[in-house]
């Protein structure tokens, strides 16, 4: 069982070692307890700001390019 070959490995440790694993495994517990996904809004704003547009967002990117050039 990996448990049991997990205990088996950190029996083993020096001090200093198993302060790194406890620190390891706190940060573990840490990130778990956050929720996996979180829903992301960025398009909306993106949305919101390009609405206004008089024009489509890819000629203007073009157009500004070629005045780059």
């Amino acid at each position: 069982m990996l448990k049991d070959l997990l205990v088996n490995q950190i029996n083993t440790l020096s001090v200093e070692e198993l302060m790194l694993m406890y620190g390891y495994v706190e940060l573990l517990k840490a990130r778990s307890a956050k929720p996996l996904l979180q829903p992301n809004m960025a398009h909306l704003q993106v949305r919101e700001a390009l609405k206004g547009l008089k024009t489509s967002l890819s000629s203007d990117i073009l157009n500004a390019r070629d005045e780059r050039i």
